[in-house]
């Protein structure tokens, strides 16, 4: 199993931003597959997951990109995918579902991303702006700047709500069977 399978089923937000971190290493690499698969062979080194399998991925991600147009910006179709499937996801939680623990995680985040709507000059799906919210933060924390203790405090509410998004995409899509 390659290290976005693994994500995708134990954390779905975790899986979506991995996916961004790897469409920006494609681009970085100039979708050149020799790059590619000599980086799919050291995750997979370093992660204990076959290298044949981390390659494939890697390559098809960017073979999807290409084919989606997104070459310099925005995403591969698949990836397009899973944001809609957690937009949805979000959707049935607070609706159909009714999953307290998610609507309250949800109610705790939403201030923060009131706050990141007014500074965006796109209207987006609330899933949406969890992911650009956490992918900003992390970048930032790659590059080892400084970070607000207000935008810590924003950071940990959206973490507290994609960890709850994260436990319902679990409890709908890898339902544990109970005797």
């Amino acid at each position: 199993m390659t290290v976005a399978a693994q994500k995708k089923r134990s954390h779905i937000v975790d899986y979506l931003l991995f996916t961004w971190q790897m469409e920006d290493l494609v681009r970085a690499a100039q979708f050149q597959p020799r790059l590619l698969e000599e980086w799919a062979e050291n995750q997979a080194n370093s992660e204990g997951t076959d290298p044949v399998e981390e390659s494939k991925w890697l390559l098809a991600l960017a073979e999807d990109m290409r084919r989606s147009g997104a070459e310099e910006k925005g995403h591969a179709g698949s990836v397009k995918d899973a944001m809609a499937e957690l937009a949805h996801l979000h959707e049935l939680l607070l609706g159909t579902l009714s999953d307290a623990r998610y609507r309250e995680a949800f109610n705790e985040a939403e201030p923060y991303l009131k706050d990141l709507g007014e500074k965006s000059p796109n209207e987006v799906h609330p899933v949406e702006q969890l992911a650009l919210a956490l992918y900003g933060w992390l970048v930032l924390r790659m590059k080892k700047e400084a970070i607000s203790a207000e935008t810590e405090a924003a950071m940990r509410g959206l973490r507290n709500w994609a960890n709850e998004l994260a436990r319902g995409h679990i409890g709908v899509y890898y339902p544990t069977s109970s005797p």
